[in-house]
């Protein structure tokens, strides 16, 4: 009977052991989370604000966009896409209508989103119609 008291309490204490080293591995930071639906978007920005005000008397040219609130500042983007070959493209369209343009780099991982963003870059591959095919896209990010 006492050696099978021990063999359990040895067994006890070796799963305990066990069981803490596993999940010591697991915790530390050097083990990314792995998920296959991340990707890169890239958000043509055309004005940072102070005020939410700011935002919304400036943009009426835009028709449609969406903003972005980072701390004191509204930044303003008019088109997301995942092709930085169309960058160029449409940082030109905007550049034409008056508004400065930069660059912002998002990491989502929304499949709907996704599906979206490359039916509108394939759009605008095969089309002029920049400032319809891009108010598609944003339209589609504020329902998602």
């Amino acid at each position: 009977m006492k050696k099978y008291v021990i063999l359990t309490i040895l067994s006890l204490c070796l799963g305990y052991l066990m069981a803490r080293f596993i999940f010591k591995i697991y915790d530390s930071d050097r083990y990314l989370t792995v998920s296959s639906n991340t990707n890169k978007y890239y958000f043509l920005n055309v004005g940072e604000y102070n005020s939410l005000e700011e935002v919304e008397n400036n943009n009426t040219r835009l028709g449609n966009y969406i903003y972005i609130n980072e701390g004191d500042k509204y930044y303003v983007y008019t088109c997301i896409t995942k092709d930085t070959n169309m960058l160029s493209k449409l940082e030109e369209y905007y550049k034409e209508l008056g508004f400065n343009t930069n660059v912002s780099q998002y990491v989502l991982s929304d499949n709907n989103l996704d599906d979206i963003i490359s039916t509108t870059d394939m759009l605008l591959k095969e089309s002029d119609e920049i400032k319809e095919i891009c108010k598609q896209s944003i339209l589609k990010y504020k329902e998602g």
